[in-house]
């Protein structure tokens, strides 16, 4: 059930409402992930293969060993990250060099592959957007299709999700815009776990933690961050920030126990901070638990 549902304020000098479109930012991530998933489960894709496997003509730096499909989805890779401003620098040329306007998954691809590993893959826990989008790129040799055809084609289109957009080029890591309405789609499938997208093992492994190679545990599955008390998971999350004209300050957790989600979609304002989004989800949360 929908307690509260609303918008407050004003987007682009319109008051906001439960259809107006909200830009995701890195809460993105969850829906690549679970597309991995699905190709996970139809046999598809091995998250232990090697990246090399489904991309031989990309030749990514090593160190160690090869980079793995896990890498990328637990952010354990070692990749430099598009959003920093040393890679930015290198980026401007890199397309200055190829007389690029802009970055697609096949050319963003083919600049990691210019590019030194931060370090030896599965050695330390990193958030890379960049992981992300070279995972849209598998995705897309993998399907023969362009990774928002298949995303639309295998999340959005089943559930209805009829005012959520990706971009046509570059996927993965932060472009996709939805609704109020929408995401309600999507929590409640996954709450359900909806057998039109993943079996009930697929969705239980979306909240499985990573480990490095050491044997170590990371607090982050296929697209969310998770938190555990005692071994239990307590909820799993995910942010969004987002930059420039979208100033995305987004927050969504899952209440594992009592199967509650909030979840925060700010726009054009980028002083909200991660510590006052966090009360802010507290505090509605606590609300939603008293008697109605």
């Amino acid at each position: 059930d929908v307690l509260q549902r609303k918008g407050y304020g004003f987007v682009n000098g319109e008051h906001l409402r439960s259809d107006s479109p909200l830009s995701l930012a890195s809460v993105t991530k969850q829906f690549a992930a679970a597309c991995a998933m699905i190709l996970i489960e139809n046999g598809s894709l091995d998250p232990n293969e090697k990246v090399s496997h489904y991309l031989p003509d990309l030749h990514l730096p090593k160190a160690e060993r090869e980079l793995k499909i896990r890498d990328l989805v637990w952010h354990v890779s070692g990749l430099p990250n598009f959003i920093k401003a040393k890679e930015k620098s290198s980026i401007a040329d890199f397309k200055e060099q190829r007389g690029l306007d802009f970055l697609t998954n096949q050319t963003h691809a083919e600049w990691l592959a210019t590019m030194e590993l931060r370090r030896s893959p599965g050695t330390r826990f990193e958030y890379t957007n960049s992981g992300y989008v070279l995972l849209a790129r598998i995705i897309e040799e993998l399907t023969g299709e362009a990774f928002y055809r298949f995303q639309q084609r295998r999340i959005f289109d089943v559930l209805e999700m009829d005012q959520t957009t990706d971009s046509t080029r570059f996927n993965g890591s932060g472009n996709m815009k939805t609704t109020l309405l929408d995401y309600e789609k999507w929590d409640r499938a996954v709450w359900k776990q909806d057998s039109r997208l993943l079996t009930p093992k697929g969705y239980e492994r979306i909240f499985e933690g990573g480990v490095l190679d050491n044997g170590e545990p990371i607090d982050y599955g296929y697209g969310w961050r998770l938190h555990r008390q005692n071994g239990q998971l307590v909820w799993a999350e995910h942010g969004g920030v987002g930059s420039g004209t979208t100033s995305a300050r987004n927050l969504v957790r899952r209440y594992i126990a009592d199967r509650t989600t909030v979840a925060i979609f700010a726009q054009e304002r980028p002083s909200l901070s991660r510590s006052e989004r966090d009360a802010l989800v507290c505090e509605i949360y606590d609300r939603a638990r008293q008697p109605h």
